[in-house]
Formats: C-alpha cells, sequence, structure tokens
C-alpha cells in the first residue's frame, strides 16, 4: 500500500469527496467518482499551491492534499521507486532464491545490475525469494521456513486476481501458522504482487 488521502477532488467533469491512494505505477479514486490512472496518463504533473494537479485523458486531476503531501506525491509520481529498491535489494545484500520462477530471476538480473545484490546459501541470506503458484509450491515454501535464518525475511511472490490458483489469504494462513508475520506488500507487475514476511514481531 502507499500514500493515501482523502479530499474533494476534480476528475473532468466530475467532482466531489474521494479517497485518492497512490499506488507504485497508477493512481486510484474511489468515493464520488472512480478512476484508476497510470502515471502514464497524468501529464504537465505540478503543484499549485495545495492542489496536486495533471492533465489526463479524463480531463484536468485537482486534489487538494495540502501542499507538503501534494510535493511527496508529485515526487513519487515523477521518481517512482524501482521494483528492486522497494524489494530491499541494495548493494551486497545476501539473497537466496528458491525454485525456478522466471519474474523472480528477472528482477534479481535487473538488481543486480542496478544494486548489486549477491545469491547466497540460504543459511547465509537476509532475503529469499519464492513464486507460490500453485498449492504445489506450498511444499517448498514449508521447506523455506524450517530451514529460514532467524533474522531473515520472505518474499512470496503471488498471481493477483480472481484467476489466482493460490490465493492470499491462503498464503497468509499458511505461513502465519508457521510463526511468521507478514511486514510489506509490493506490487511486483500487473500480474503478480509480493508479499514479505519474518519472525520478527511473532508471539514466542
Amino acid at each position: 500500500m502507499g500514500r493515501e488521502a482523502s479530499c474533494n477532488g476534480q476528475l473532468g467533469q466530475e467532482s466531489g469527496g474521494v479517497l485518492a491512494q497512490l499506488e507504485s505505477h497508477e493512481l486510484r479514486l474511489r468515493g464520488a467518482f472512480k478512476a484508476t490512472l497510470s502515471f502514464s496518463d497524468l501529464q504537465f504533473v505540478r503543484v499549485e499551491g495545495e492542489v496536486l494537479r495533471a492533465e489526463t485523458p479524463q480531463g484536468d486531476l485537482r486534489l487538494p492534499l495540502g501542499r507538503m503531501e501534494a510535493e511527496k506525491w508529485l515526487e513519487h509520481i515523477l521518481n517512482p521507486p524501482s521494483l528492486a529498491k522497494k524489494l530491499g535489494l541494495f548493494r551486497g545484500i545476501p539473497v537466496h532464491i528458491v525454485g525456478a520462477s522466471a519474474e523472480i530471476a528477472a528482477c534479481l538480473a535487473d538488481a543486480d545490475a542496478d544494486a548489486g545484490a549477491d545469491t547466497v546459501k540460504l543459511a547465509e541470506a537476509k532475503l529469499a525469494f519464492i513464486a507460490v503458484l500453485t498449492h504445489q509450491d506450498l511444499e517448498p515454501l514449508d521447506g523455506l521456513v524450517r530451514n529460514l535464518p532467524e533474522a531473515a525475511h520472505i518474499w512470496v511472490l503471488r498471481a493477483k486476481g480472481a484467476h489466482a490458483m493460490v490465493k492470499e489469504s491462503e498464503i497468509m494462513a499458511f505461513l502465519r501458522s508457521r510463526r511468521l508475520a507478514p511486514s510489506k506488500t509490493a506490487a511486483w507487475s500487473e500480474l503478480y504482487s509480493a508479499d514479505r514476511f519474518s519472525r520478527s514481531g511473532m508471539p514466542r
């Protein structure tokens, strides 16, 4: 989840109270009117006074967020964080990969070029990545949990939407039963999301 704010917004000819949600690469409006705008839909984005403004295919967008908040939204829209940064893939971070997910391999290849993440054995890892796309993938996830270093985090890649074979709630319940708690969600792509889990904060 990114930033969100309630305000009296305007989009083209529509106006009224909305909940504006700033996600990784899109802006969502819910309330008096609804819209989902990718950052590529937002042209000539700027802050005027306390209002975030942009030109969109649906017309002029106006969100009175307050100047400081509007400036933060503007910075995020103009310079969205990379997936590697959202996942904590900084230079030298030891990473372990379970399985052969093409999505994970591509992401870590990009991160390696950009941030220098190091692929290591599980015992040395600070971050572990696994894709859980079918119920058969729960078995290697269980094995990963059993051998996870105490201070390490797991990123679980999952499919989005109604066609996901394994639901977010199933993965959450599975890992909670093994004493891991969720701490962050990252929008991976249009098809996938990822959730981070660790033992930190779980009762002993």
